[in-house]
């Protein structure tokens, strides 16, 4: 299931801190290329998951999912793959994640 494989890359990044901070600086294609060698999901459906956890995480602060959503302050000065795996899946349980593989 290609939900599961997304959210098992961006754990083992939230585990692998080296690893997550030589990815961090790539371009988006070399980290799916480097993710799609040892999982098995798309670039898009990687785009759509983490679309479906930024969208959770609001409505998990009581916040709507667009240009004010509080969340984007702390982007700032980090990469965008940083804060996926530091703000996003960091700031959900395995329970939030199960619920989004599981739908």
């Amino acid at each position: 299931m290609s939900k599961r494989e997304v959210c098992n890359f961006l754990k083992a990044l939230a585990e692998d801190s080296l690893l997550k901070n030589e990815l961090k600086v790539k371009e988006k294609d070399e980290v799916m290329r480097y993710a799609q060698q040892r999982y098995d999901f798309t670039q898009r459906e990687f785009d759509d998951f983490v679309w479906v956890l930024e969208n959770l995480l609001a409505d998990k602060r009581g916040e709507k999912f667009d240009l004010a959503f509080s969340l984007w302050e702390t982007m700032w000065g980090k990469y965008y793959l940083e804060f996926v795996v530091d703000n996003v899946i960091g700031s959900l349980s395995d329970q939030d994640l199960e619920k989004v593989i599981g739908s």
